[in-house]
């Protein structure tokens, strides 16, 4: 599984998301390209401890091994629910959006690599490590979203 917080990883994720335009369609969901970009903009305020979500408290998704399935082994599926503090529309271009989230994401992978991060709106307190792992996947899975 990648990681924010591994160089290679990370360079992968900039390039796909600089190649997000506003022409680039969705093959699934109901995003354009801006709104996922501005989604994914706010997951990683998110991680970085920036942005406060109200927590769902599903204490099984906190739980090994639900959480360690979810978070290194299963796809994440499409059209699963999401908090609503990381769909709010943003007034700013998509080029904006795109540059904030690639300096967001150079941020995450700067920080520490080890102790406990943020806690997490479905899986509670994610290490560092795992903020890595949960931000890569779920940058992948919606950057495929758009063929990117």
């Amino acid at each position: 599984m990648g990681s924010i917080l591994n160089e290679a990883d990370r360079a992968a994720i900039r390039q796909r998301i600089e190649s997000v335009t506003s022409a680039s369609i969705p093959r699934w969901g109901r995003m354009d390209a801006k709104g996922m970009l501005t989604h994914l903009r706010l997951s990683a305020l998110m991680a970085l401890g920036e942005l406060p979500v109200a927590c769902k408290s599903k204490r099984a998704f906190q739980m090994f091994p639900i959480k360690h399935l979810i978070l290194h082994v299963v796809p994440f599926p499409k059209g699963a629910p999401t908090a609503p503090e990381l769909l709010t529309p943003s007034a700013a271009s998509l080029d904006a959006t795109r540059s904030d989230l690639v300096s967001l994401v150079e941020r995450m992978g700067a920080g520490p690599p080890e102790g406990d991060g943020p806690v997490h709106p479905l899986f509670g307190r994610l290490s560092f490590g795992e903020w890595g792992v949960a931000t890569y996947k779920h940058a992948d899975h919606h950057l495929r979203q758009f063929g990117a």
